[in-house]
C-alpha cells in the first residue's frame, strides 16, 4: 500500500515553493496575491491536498522565504566563512531551518534569495 497522504503533502511543498521561488513573488512571503490566491493556487496544483496541508505548504515556504533572504544577507556579509565551505555552510543553515525540501529547491531557494538580497 502507498502512502498518498505524505505524497500529497510532498506534492503540495513542491506547489507552493513554486509560486515563491520560481514564479517571481516578492520576498520574503510573497504578499501578494492574497493568501487565499496563493491557496487556491496551490489547490489548482494538487487537487487531491486538503485545504490543511495547502495552508501549512503556503507557511513553510513563506518561513524559507524569510530565512532564506536572511541567510543571503548573511552569507554576502562573510558570517558563513569564504570560498566554496561559506556556500555550504550556508545552505547547510537554511537546511536547518527548513527541513522537507528537496536538495534542488534548496539550491533555488539559495539562488533567487541572492538575486533578492542583491536589491
Amino acid at each position: 500500500m502507498v502512502d498518498t497522504t505524505f505524497r500529497a503533502d510532498r506534492e503540495t511543498l513542491s506547489a507552493a515553493f513554486s509560486l515563491v521561488f520560481r514564479q517571481g513573488r516578492a520576498p520574503p512571503s510573497c504578499p501578494s496575491p492574497c493568501e487565499s490566491e496563493l491557496l487556491n493556487f496551490i489547490r489548482d496544483r494538487v487537487p487531491a491536498a486538503s485545504p490543511a496541508a495547502c495552508r501549512d505548504a503556503l507557511i513553510r515556504v513563506r518561513k524559507l522565504s524569510k530565512d532564506v533572504y536572511t541567510v543571503c544577507d548573511q552569507f554576502r556579509e562573510g558570517l558563513f566563512g569564504s570560498g566554496d565551505t561559506a556556500q555550504v555552510a550556508a545552505m547547510k543553515a537554511l537546511m536547518e531551518k527548513n527541513p522537507g525540501f528537496s536538495e534542488e529547491e534548496y539550491r533555488v531557494a539559495f539562488s533567487v534569495g541572492m538575486m533578492w538580497t542583491a536589491f
